[in-house]
């Protein structure tokens, strides 16, 4: 393997650092680069090969693209390393000693880990966002270390200085509201969100289905070409978690496909239904990039396009359901 986290001299333990519906995720209990190990041990229909085989696919369109047609810069994946079987007993019988002793042998994607923000970044987080009474004990929460941030610029909320009660750093979702409010770059996030979907769906030919972005510090090297922020520091986007994604044709089944898929999926990118202001603009920024980052693989934008129109179709429809229950609602409450 690539990295001596996996040396089979290594006597380090691991640690969880995450867990989704697919599984947990873990790294060797120390500082600095490392691989990242996501178990197949969550929900009974998510498979960690098909993850890793998306993996690559995907991993390999984002490199071409980037550097043969300087598309999603400030972009990163995670590096593939290697797919472990819950049969290879060898591999097992060496590492299973790091894991708790409950966890048992099962497939295991092994990639580059990306790396939490640091303490200094964590901690203005905090301080911006934690209830008073929860801070001391969230700066000093083991579990609150893996801070990772779920950029969500197709969502907000009115109560922006409101904190959640239900407080913490690991995966934590922040909304287009609360990104704009720390000055953080959201016109450039959408750009790079486009020319990924872009990739995604022309170049890999895949669905994006249930892809996550998050921010997360550069590569040793990278810092220099990366978002600067007060609050966050340097840092870049990263795309990950990829079990749900799926091929599709350049066509209009294939578009389809894909169009119900961006709308199922978190709320990262931009989305057309909303009204505020804020959100209109960079449904522009985003739309107007994905167009021409389309043209730049395909030669045109008739698909991009096309897809976009039924974003919009089906923005449309999701903005008029909402207005209806919010009459019912209003019906509700004067019959009250």
């Amino acid at each position: 393997m690539s990295s001596t986290d996996m040396n089979t001299t290594a006597t380090t333990p691991f640690r969880q650092i995450g867990k989704g519906f697919c599984g947990s995720v873990w790294a060797p209990d120390r500082p600095g680069p490392a691989s990242a190990m996501k178990r197949e041990d969550g929900g009974p229909l998510r498979s960690v090969a098909k993850d890793s085989t998306r993996h690559i696919t995907i991993e390999r369109s984002l490199k071409d693209a980037q550097g043969r047609l300087n598309l999603a810069q400030r972009l990163n994946m995670p590096q593939h390393r290697e797919l472990i079987r819950g049969d290879d007993s060898e591999w097992w019988r060496l590492r299973s000693a790091r894991f708790p002793p409950t966890y048992q042998p099962c497939n295991t994607l092994i990639t580059e880990r990306i790396l939490p923000l640091e303490r200094s970044a964590r901690d203005k987080l905090v301080d911006l966002f934690c209830p008073a009474r929860s801070r001391a004990t969230i700066k000093t929460s083991r579990k609150d270390e893996d801070c990772l941030i779920r950029p969500y610029l197709g969502r907000r909320r009115a109560n922006f200085c409101c904190p959640s009660p239900f407080f913490t750093l690991r995966n934590k979702p922040l909304l287009v509201h609360q990104l704009d409010g720390m000055g953080l770059p959201i016109d450039e996030y959408a750009g790079v969100m486009a020319d990924t979907i872009a990739i995604l769906y022309w170049h890999a030919r895949s669905d994006a289905n249930d892809v996550e972005f998050v921010l997360a510090p550069p590569r040793s090297g990278e810092e220099e070409d990366a978002f600067q922020s007060e609050v966050l520091g340097a840092h870049r986007l990263w795309l990950l978690d990829f079990d749900c994604v799926n091929h599709i044709t350049l066509d209009d089944a294939g578009i389809e496909q894909a169009a119900r898929a961006f709308f199922r999926n978190d709320p990262f990118y931009p989305r057309p239904d909303w009204e505020h202001e804020t959100d209109r603009r960079l449904w522009e920024v985003f739309s107007r990039r994905f167009l021409e980052s389309s043209t730049v693989i395909l030669g045109d934008a008739r698909l991009a396009r096309i897809m976009l129109d039924r974003l919009e179709e089906l923005g449309e429809e999701r903005r008029q359901n909402r207005l209806d229950l919010q009459a019912v609602d209003e019906m509700e409450k004067l019959a009250v």
